[in-house]
């Protein structure tokens, strides 16, 4: 059972501000990592949906061509596997904001944006700045707005699958089978970010 993207906790939903960061992976001080980590994550997003590989696979064959750190490497990981984890609630996220379907690339940085924003402990104007940066001049503008509103509009999330980031008949069955609390409890753990560790060859393992 997978998932593409979820805060942590039994009671999904409900309002709160966009700029509440639930519990989670904390990259070392990831408001400092090279602009070029979140160039890297947003080019491994868009192969990756493009071509439906698997994250682990091409992510690594980017990550050991890049020349980045192992600190700026791992930042790259969190945020690629945190984007796909949680690619339904980003989106929902940033689509409140959105009047068409952006292009690959900008729907990609504003995932990693928001993903920021939302669940990582990088602050607002270095999240915003630091992936606007990084973005095609012809987009910066858009995802600049966006994200700026994701940063400071609250979030009423429309339901608990949405939050989850879960497919709609997951969290149903789920919830038939062990009642409500107990199945978005044990979606919202399941969800939950493992270990990753990334080879000197760039491959990526959990």
């Amino acid at each position: 059972m997978s998932a593409e993207s979820t805060p942590a906790g039994p009671k999904p939903a409900g309002n709160k501000p966009a700029n509440h960061k639930p519990a989670g992976p904390k990259p070392a001080n990831p408001s400092s990592a090279a602009p070029n980590a979140r160039a890297v994550a947003i080019d491994a997003l868009v192969a990756i949906e493009k071509d439906d590989s698997f994250a682990n696979l091409r992510l690594g064959k980017m990550l050991e061509r890049s020349g980045l750190d192992d600190r700026d490497r791992r930042f790259v990981t969190e945020l690629v596997y945190g984007c796909i984890r949680r690619r339904r609630a980003l989106d929902y996220l940033v689509d409140r904001f959105l009047s068409s379907d952006p292009p690959a690339i900008a729907r990609a940085a504003l995932r990693v944006g928001a993903y920021q924003l939302h669940y990582l402990e990088v602050p607002d104007h270095a999240a915003v700045s630091a992936t606007v940066d990084v973005v095609p001049k012809r987009l910066r503008g858009m995802v600049n707005a966006v994200l700026r509103k994701v940063a400071t509009s609250p979030v009423n999330w429309p339901d608990a699958a949405t939050e989850l980031s879960y497919p709609d008949w997951i969290v149903e069955r789920l919830s038939a089978e062990l009642g409500a609390d107990v199945a978005l409890e044990a979606l919202a753990v399941m969800n939950t970010a493992p270990e990753v560790h990334v080879r000197d060859d760039g491959y990526i393992q959990d």
